[in-house]
Parts: structure tokens; C-alpha cells; sequence
């Protein structure tokens, strides 16, 4: 294995309960915009429920591609340019909150002195990122760094890993992902990279990390699931 992928929110850093309010928003304004007979109803539809959101619902853990979806199939008619320029500006005003999952931080410097490559791949915002690295001093710790913007592809389509490939010399089977949710381990899948490692400090539970390979607690483990990997081969 040559390069290590990572999720950020829930996989590096703590769940950020700032995107739960902007999905809350997101549908609030969708409603809004667009009124439905029953609020409620379509509340519980898009995985809203008490003012908070269900983990594996499409507000959850679903792309934008497939809220999308579902809110065309909610409001009854195309709201996808709506949709995702909605969505940018929310993610744009957002105040983040970053905050280490403890000994995380310790794992990626120890697998860069190891001699591996170091990459972040987030459906989070260019800006969104880059205040990650800045509030936590950590833009050196990443060789590489993924994030979505309005149009652009995202986890799980395998062209969202095109600024990987098209930039360096590496094979699919070469590269690993790691992250909290299932559309993190599909893109393993639909990318045919060589291993998925999902970790159970974001949003997903055991049974959700249907396509992962291997699943820990958290990221600090990762070195040991690579060596035991490097050993079985």
C-alpha cells in the first residue's frame, strides 16, 4: 500500500454537529421553497425526526446526488439546481467545529515516517478543509486533499478520486480508504482500490459498513490493520 485516504468528519476529526443543522436547514428550506402537504411526512421521509437527524437515513449518510433524489421524489418535481446551490451556500457560511478524535493526529504522522502518502478525500468544501488545517495546524500532515464543490463528483464515484490519479503514479490496489460511513466504503468498491477500513467514530454503525473490509473503533488502529494486511499477503 502506498497511499492512505481519509474520510475528515467523524474519521479524523469529531462528528461536526454543525452539518447536522445545515441538513436540518437544508430540508426546512427545501419546504419552504417548495411546500408539501404533509410537513411531517416528508420530514420523516428524508430522515428527520425530533429536530435531529437518523444516522443511516438519506439526510444521513446519503451523497448529494441521492438527497437530491429524494427530494424530487418529495416536492414532486426536479429541485436539483435549487438543491445544490442550497446546499453550497450552507456549507459556505458554516462554522465548523474541529476537534481531533484523540490520537489520531499521532497515527498519521506515524504512517508518513513509515514512508506512506497521506490524503484527505471529503464531501466537505474547499473552505471548509482549509479551515480544518489551519485550526488544527496540520496542512503539512497531508500529501493530498479532496473536497467537493458544487457539480463536482463525490463519494461514491470513482471520479472523485481523479485528482489522485491524474496527478501521481499510483495503482487502484495501492490505495486505501478510511472513513465512517458506507458510501466511503463503496467508493473502495467502485474505484477497485485495494482496501476499505471503516471506523465507528462518525455516524455509522457496525451493520451499516456493509462493503468495508475491515472496521475498528477508530483511526488510531489503522497501522495496525496495514500490518497485519502487509502479513496475509
Amino acid at each position: 500500500m502506498e497511499w492512505i485516504l481519509f474520510d475528515k468528519d467523524g474519521t479524523l476529526i469529531e462528528f461536526d454537529k454543525s452539518w447536522e443543522k445545515i441538513g436540518i436547514r437544508l430540508v426546512d428550506s427545501l419546504l419552504d421553497e417548495y411546500p408539501v402537504a404533509d410537513k411531517e411526512v416528508a420530514h420523516r421521509q428524508l430522515g428527520i425526526l425530533d429536530d435531529a437527524i437518523v444516522p443511516d437515513s438519506v439526510m444521513g449518510s446519503g451523497s448529494l446526488d441521492e438527497m437530491i433524489k429524494a427530494f424530487n421524489n418529495v416536492v414532486g418535481k426536479d429541485v436539483s439546481t435549487w438543491t445544490r446551490n442550497t446546499s453550497q451556500s450552507l456549507v459556505d457560511t458554516r462554522v465548523p467545529e474541529n476537534n481531533w478524535i484523540d490520537g489520531v493526529y499521532d497515527m498519521i504522522q506515524s504512517l508518513r515516517k513509515d514512508g506512506y502518502k497521506i490524503g484527505i478525500v471529503t464531501s466537505d468544501s474547499r473552505k471548509g478543509v482549509l479551515q480544518f488545517l489551519e485550526d488544527t495546524n496540520s496542512k503539512d500532515a497531508f500529501d493530498l486533499v479532496i473536497s467537493t464543490e458544487t457539480h463536482a463528483a463525490e463519494k461514491p464515484n470513482p471520479a472523485v478520486l481523479n485528482p489522485l490519479f491524474d496527478h501521481y503514479d499510483v495503482k487502484p490496489k495501492d490505495v486505501v480508504i478510511v472513513g465512517d460511513t458506507n458510501n466511503d466504503m463503496k467508493t473502495k468498491v467502485n474505484a477497485e482500490l485495494g482496501l476499505a477500513i471503516g471506523v465507528l467514530s462518525g455516524i455509522a454503525k457496525k451493520e451499516e459498513l456493509v462493503d468495508a473490509d475491515v472496521i475498528i473503533d477508530t483511526a488510531v488502529s489503522v497501522p495496525e490493520v496495514l500490518k497485519q494486511y502487509s502479513e496475509n499477503k
